[in-house]
């Protein structure tokens, strides 16, 4: 009896051992099936979409098949992805035998339907610089673009009305400084250059911003991820993939198609938001709310206020002058999904009386130019009062 009692108190160990791991390894497997949404708010009459128009597989010179790369982007929280395999290279062409270049695209399709990630046809033209590596977006047929030309095949793109960008155009340049060619001005002039990757990887090239505002170029901030991505980018140290926003009136290929020929796009690339003004202010104006604006100071107390942040993006403020009547901090950092504490501070003890101030700082995170951040304004009602 000793040793039944004994059998059926291990027997029921192992139960409930058993229990907790099938329990674990299904909460361990949810976890990884549960995806991360990207909190930046939809701004003026336009959705905001979360892209990556550059990426590679086996099929290319990639490390993972290309329903992995659906996946991946659906676990981060984007909306569209382009499958961007080179025409020209491929080192894995003794393991994988394929008779056309939209085959990584075929493959990819069903999985990206299934789980809501639009996907674009695309490739990567690859030649030597000038003119470098350009991507092809919105392509009907890769096939035609594998000509010995370069020009041959960029025409085939534009052909099919594909939308092209320049690639990391500081890749394998001194220092990572991009430098303009002739060939990129026969093509800007053809009107077939019609976008630049203002960040590839986990470079930002400051000149392509540049080059995109004079020359009226879609910025595109993109992961050319070879490897998985977690090889990539450290999630754990909450780095993210490079991400190119796009301001679209409808969220499928044709509303992303349209709103990259108009230019309205902005680039998410770890902590910076870069972009035209017209874009980063109101993702700023409608991101930030819930400010103390009423605020009482005695002589020369301090007055705390808060502003709440309601995106994943945080935000970091200059001074950019100094106001009459209180002193206001050097710098703020809204930090993203917070309510942060600041404060203000009297400059005399014999001031009183109500005023209005506008507080002048500068947003050096969100990036309106290479050297500029976007000029914001805290606005208080302070009544102040003289000390005893």
């Amino acid at each position: 009896m000793a040793l039944k009692r004994k059998q059926q108190l291990f027997l029921g160990v192992m139960s409930i051992l058993l229990f907790g791991l099938f329990f674990i390894n299904s909460a361990l497997l949810s976890q990884a099936q549960a995806r991360r949404e990207i909190d930046i708010p939809n701004i003026l009459t336009y959705q905001t979409l979360k892209c990556d128009f550059h990426m590679h597989t086996i099929f290319s010179d990639g490390g993972v098949w290309p329903t992995i790369r659906v996946e991946e982007a659906w676990l981060e929280g984007l909306d569209a992805i382009t499958i961007t395999d080179h025409i020209e290279g491929h080192p894995n062409k003794k393991d994988i035998q394929f008779k056309s270049h939209n085959r990584s695209y075929e493959i990819a399709k069903a999985r990206a339907d299934e789980i809501g990630i639009i996907l674009i046809r695309g490739a990567e033209i690859t030649r030597s610089m000038p003119p470098g590596h350009f991507n092809a977006l919105f392509l009907k047929d890769v096939d035609p673009l594998n000509t010995p030309d370069w020009r041959d095949a960029f025409k085939a793109a534009v052909d099919q009305e594909a939308f092209l960008i320049w690639n990391h155009p500081g890749w394998r340049q001194p220092d990572e400084i991009p430098i303009w060619y002739n060939e990129h001005t026969e093509l800007l002039e053809k009107g077939w250059l019609k976008g630049i990757e203002v960040v590839n990887w986990h470079s930002y090239y400051p000149l392509a911003q540049q080059w995109a505002m004079e020359k009226n170029l879609t910025m595109f901030g993109n992961s050319d991820i070879h490897p998985p991505i977690g090889f990539g980018f450290d999630f754990g140290k909450g780095e993210h993939r490079p991400v190119t926003l796009v301001f679209a009136a409808q969220k499928n290929e044709a509303g992303i198609k349209e709103a990259l020929l108009n230019q309205r796009t902005a680039v998410y690339y770890q902590d910076l938001l870069i972009g035209d003004e017209k874009f980063l202010r109101p993702i700023f104006e409608l991101s930030v709310s819930d400010m103390t604006s009423e605020l009482t100071i005695k002589g020369k107390s301090k007055a705390m206020f808060t502003i709440k942040n309601n995106s994943d993006l945080t935000f970091e403020l200059r001074k950019v002058s100094a106001v009459e009547h209180v002193e206001i901090p050097d710098e703020i950092t809204i930090h993203a999904q917070r309510t942060v504490f600041a404060e203000l501070r009297g400059k005399s003890k014999t001031f009183s009386g109500k005023e209005k101030l506008t507080v002048p700082y500068e947003v050096k995170n969100l990036l309106i130019s290479p050297d500029k951040g976007l000029p914001v304004e805290l606005v208080f009602e302070i009544a102040f009062e003289a000390a005893e």
